[in-house]
């Protein structure tokens, strides 16, 4: 047995091993009891029933992803329209225009729709259908002396006019211009009474301009030349519309159909 007196004079008490043990047998049992709160905390969390600003709030959410969704879908079916075979272009038109005209009869309908013979395929074009793309499509696809290109708005006519090499092959036809001026431009093109629009190619309008061009002037159904249409389709603006799904798709239509009937030798084509 030892005494205290038998201990050496600079003998320290080693305390650090059990103090150690102690400490971190205390971290453990914490961190234990920590886990366990967590747990029944989240436990709890699921229990307990959401508050009113928290259903108002996921259902939001939800709603977001579904109209997210529901944009995403609608934009990837404009886009794949103008890549589609004539007869689903055709059913495409025939289906817009009797959404909007509910109280027309089919007889009446039936009049109104455009055949798909009136179209030509451009399903083999694999580009993006873009404004810088635009001069290699119709190099590849318009066959025709001249063609109308129909764009949805006074800018995207004005960009399209830009793409085509401007003046040297176009001439843009919109509100920005006097009626009497687009007129005028037509018939000097067609006519050949002036000899500085001899190289005009392309007349690139909105449906709402040519509607009034047509009303002024026979001159777009004279002569045996081929026409072509190109609607220029893939387009979509900021709000996601396009020249086929906007307000004034009904006024294509109606443009469409007036050429189609009183110009032979005339094809639809969508960019």
């Amino acid at each position: 047995m030892v005494h205290g007196d038998d201990l050496e004079d600079d003998f320290v008490l080693d305390e650090t091993v059990d103090v150690s043990a102690a400490e971190e047998y205390a971290l453990e049992e914490e961190e234990e009891n920590s886990n366990k709160r967590t747990a029944d905390d989240k436990e709890d969390d699921e229990e307990r029933p959401l508050s009113k600003r928290q259903k108002k709030l996921q259902k939001r959410g939800k709603l977001s992803q579904k109209k997210k969704e529901l944009v995403e879908y609608e934009t990837t079916k404009k886009k794949s329209i103008p890549k589609s075979t004539p007869e689903e272009i055709a059913d495409y038109f025939a289906s817009l225009i009797r959404d909007k005209n509910p109280d027309l009869s089919a007889i009446e309908l039936q009049d109104m729709y455009l055949k798909k013979s009136d179209f030509l395929s451009t399903e083999k074009y694999d580009e993006t259908r873009n404004l810088n793309n635009f001069p290699a499509f119709m190099t590849q696809f318009s066959r025709a002396p001249r063609a109308i290109v129909f764009s949805m708005s006074n800018i995207r006519v004005a960009d399209v006019f830009r793409s085509l090499e401007g003046s040297k092959q176009c001439v843009k036809l919109f509100a920005k211009n006097k009626l009497k001026d687009d007129v005028k431009s037509v018939e000097e093109v067609l006519s050949g009474s002036n000899k500085k629009m001899s190289k005009i190619k392309y007349f690139v309008s909105t449906p709402t301009r040519m509607e009034k061009i047509l009303e002024t002037t026979e001159a777009l159904f004279q002569g045996k030349e081929k026409l072509d249409i190109i609607l220029d389709a893939s387009y979509l603006d900021p709000k996601n519309n396009s020249l086929i799904s906007f307000e004034n798709t009904l006024i294509l239509c109606k443009v469409l159909k007036t050429i189609m009937e009183k110009k032979s030798s005339v094809k639809i084509l969508l960019y």
